[in-house]
């Protein structure tokens, strides 16, 4: 009898020690103080400005990546990284690609999608970077975003078609299994796909989110579509409290009765030129949802449609503002691990400073879905010691790094670098201001090694 007390003595103090043991194991967040050290590969490309998504490490090793450009005297172009060697190349520049003169039509300005892979072709929508309703007295209209592809192993593109006339494609997402490109145009915010086996466009012809408002001047449309694999639906946020889904089966468009944005955790304020949405979103195979992060909360979420089950699960905003409860504007820079285990995301912090100026720094966060941890590793920096702003592109690369395309902070006006980006932010006047010149940024690729990877 003793002997059996003794034993069951023994494994209940190995049930609570294990108990113990765990509990002491929970990972906590985690606040790196040092900095993500990151090195800049230089495209050469003045004129760009901006990067929305598009980039992407394909299965020959290249990294791809499109840099827009808002100016009317150039066009969005795509660029290839070598890793193993170093180099970059432009394999296209979308006006010349496309047949169009931008100097008599707005131009393709930028690439606002993802790029995705399928069967040895990157598949992508174009979107316009300046955009004046019916064209101006200089330019005719905008002809409307392409579905394009462009082929890894021939460097041939291939044009589908214009989604919408006088329409750019503001977002787009592939179903890979039933071969379709899913879109929501701007600003008029309408659904169109293309199906690759048809070679057919479908247009609805109507706004599909925020029905009765002018995107133009006043609200952005919904940046991020999913798609379900298992059934081929398409969800986007309606910039309200709804989410809409295209029904597969049914070829039609509808507002779910749930889930619903409307419970106290959403209620945040917002700058009135947006609506609560998601930013970005992501379909985890491993996890058979979604994950995403909400606007300028940085709420990370998981959405499994056919329970119509949305849960917060973390707030992965940068450090300062996680610790500080502020919001700030929210990235595209949102991906998962190839596993689907862990969460990448880009976060950013501004700070202003004692003379009135803003500081804005951006930090690499990462989030272990099944271990719930948070990590800020700290803030990106080069190795020449500038700090990048404005980041809305990010790829965790195949080889064991993290690429993002950035705004870098460019001050040194006596290069011929310098020069020039001076000259074209401001529309072509010599570069003698140097008070101006501290507004002056370039967009270029950054790489570094994924500090996760083995």
């Amino acid at each position: 009898m003793k002997r059996n007390v003794m034993y069951a003595c023994l494994i209940l103090a190995m049930i609570f020690g294990c108990a113990q043991l765990k509990q002491t194991l929970t990972p906590k967040a985690v606040y790196k103080d040092s900095a993500v050290i990151g090195k800049m590969i230089d495209a050469g490309f003045y004129y760009g400005d901006s990067n929305y998504h598009a980039i992407c490490q394909a299965s020959d090793g290249n990294v791809y990546y499109v840099i827009c450009s808002h100016n009317l005297k150039s066009n969005a172009c795509m660029f290839r990284y070598n890793p193993k060697t170093g180099v970059v190349d432009m394999v296209g520049s979308f006006n010349e690609v496309l047949g169009e003169d931008g100097s008599k039509v707005y131009p393709q300005g930028k690439v606002h999608s993802d790029l995705f892979e399928h069967n040895g072709k990157l598949y992508f929508g174009t979107h316009c970077g300046s955009y004046v309703r019916g064209g101006s007295d200089e330019r005719g209209p905008y002809p409307g975003g392409h579905f394009m592809s462009y082929e890894l192993a021939t460097g041939k593109f291939e044009d589908f078609g214009i989604g919408e006339p006088e329409q750019g494609i503001v977002s787009m997402c592939m179903d890979k299994v039933h071969g379709r490109l899913y879109a929501i145009t701007w600003p008029d915010l309408k659904f169109v796909y293309y199906d690759i086996a048809s070679d057919t466009i479908k247009r609805f012809g109507r706004k599909v989110a925020l029905p009765g408002i002018d995107v133009v001047t006043s609200i952005q449309g919904p940046r991020s579509l999913g798609v379900d694999p298992r059934t081929g639906n398409v969800y986007w946020h309606n910039m309200d409290v709804t989410i809409a889904c295209y029904n597969y089966e049914k070829d039609t468009v509808e507002t779910l009765e749930k889930p619903r944005f409307d419970t106290p955790m959403f209620a945040i304020p917002l700058p009135s030129s947006v609506r609560i949405n998601w930013r970005s979103i992501r379909w985890n195979e491993a996890m058979q949802r979604f994950y995403g992060v909400m606007y300028y909360s940085d709420y990370l979420f998981s959405f499994e449609p056919q329970s119509a089950e949305i849960e917060i699960i973390d707030r992965i905003a940068s450090g300062p503002d996680r610790k500080s409860g502020e919001i700030t504007y929210s990235s595209l820079a949102f991906e998962l691990s190839a596993d689907g285990n862990t969460v990448y995301y880009i976060g950013r912090n501004e700070e202003t400073l004692p003379d009135s100026t803003k500081r804005e720094d951006l930090h690499l966060i990462t989030y272990d879905i099944p271990l719930r941890r948070y990590t800020d590793h700290g803030v990106i920096k080069l190795d020449d010691g500038r700090k990048p702003r404005y980041c809305q592109g990010l790829e965790v690369g195949t080889d064991g790094n993290l690429y993002i395309v950035c705004w870098i902070n460019y001050t040194d006006l006596t290069t011929e670098k310098g020069k020039k980006l001076y000259e074209i932010r401001t529309g072509e006047k010599p570069a003698l201001d140097v008070e101006q010149s501290k507004n002056l940024q370039e967009i270029n690729l950054i790489g570094r090694k994924d500090p996760l990877a083995g």
